[in-house]
């Protein structure tokens, strides 16, 4: 009786949903994607390491059209990039890891563009230059970005118009890229360090000041961390360049949950619902060890991060059979 028709509404649903699953969205051939953000009304943003360009996929639509164009607005490789809603700003990371195909000697830098249109709203060079990667807002719209080169996080300094240094620890300093993805919740930023694994955690004060910085204890050291964004206070979203979109549960006893691996190089995520679009960057064919074979395909993997109710469901089935 009831026990059937639950049963067959949920392998129903089990069904659609394994369908849905998955999503995937193409990037054209050679783009070779860094950053990802997604506006508040669905809009997908995604920046070229290759092109120095940036691309949108309107809400809900499988096709790119172009942003901001190549090498505008002195534009270099495109790394971190966020949409800040309220203000109507894209911000993005202009940095120079040398396989554009428009080399330049244009400084390292954080640049706004209208969100809506992409036009060129501001540039603001890195003090003693350095790596711009990636950044975060605050509940005040205030904005950090983290220096891959130099080991510190700096802040806009918005009535200045100028980027200063907030935080600076020798904690962050290391060979290569260190310091990488950053997000901001519940007056906590936390950030990764790409060489090293590590998770770091800083509270932001009333006054804006740096407090209590920490070192967080993981499991296990996180493999090239790279983007990292909270889904909530007590979890967050790490991309594993060496190949995994992971969870980070930061209750008492932390744990790490592999969501979906067996990506190529990996970059950074952004979410929308319980959609996490994580980028599939194929640099070891731009910088590694497949040089000279062309990348396959660029996709923007969609996963499913939140259980739904369909999962809840079989869970609570599978604990009362």
């Amino acid at each position: 009786g009831l026990w059937n028709i639950l049963w067959s509404f949920i392998l129903f649903l089990c069904l659609t949903k394994s369908l849905i699953a998955e999503q995937i969205l193409y990037l054209e051939n050679n783009f070779f994607p860094e950053g990802i953000t997604i506006s508040k009304n669905g809009d997908i943003y995604v920046g070229s390491l290759k092109e120095n360009k940036i691309v949108k996929f309107k809400n809900k639509k499988k096709d790119s059209e172009l942003f901001v164009p190549s090498n505008s607005n002195g534009l270099m490789s495109v790394i971190g990039i966020l949409a800040g809603d309220r203000n109507k700003i894209l911000w993005v990371c202009s940095s120079n890891p040398g396989v554009t195909n428009y080399p330049s000697d244009n400084p390292v830098s954080l640049k706004a563009f209208d969100l809506n249109t992409g036009e060129p709203l501001q540039s603001y060079e890195f003090p003693n230059s350095g790596f711009c990667n990636d950044i975060t807002l605050d509940t005040n719209d205030n904005i950090y970005v983290t220096d891959s080169f130099n080991p510190r996080i700096l802040r806009l300094n918005k009535s200045q118009s100028r980027l200063e240094t907030w935080f600076e620890n020798d904690a962050f300093k290391g060979e290569g890229f260190n310091l990488n993805g950053i997000t901001f919740i519940d007056n906590h930023i936390y950030t990764v360090k790409m060489n090293s694994g590590e998770l770091f955690k800083i509270d932001v004060g009333d006054n804006g000041k740096p407090l209590n910085f920490i070192k967080i204890d993981l499991p296990r050291p996180l493999n090239a961390p790279d983007g990292i964004k909270a889904i909530n206070k007590n979890n967050l979203l790490v991309v594993e360049n060496k190949g995994s979109l992971t969870n980070i549960n930061l209750s008492d006893q932390i744990t790490l949950k592999i969501l979906k691996d067996n990506l190529d190089t990996p970059t950074t995520v952004a979410m929308r619902g319980k959609i996490a679009w994580v980028l599939q960057a194929q640099f070891a064919h731009l910088f590694g060890d497949e040089k000279d074979i062309p990348p396959g395909p660029f996709e923007i993997i969609g996963v499913q991060y939140k259980p739904s109710i369909l999962t809840s469901l079989k869970k609570l089935l599978d604990f009362l059979n």
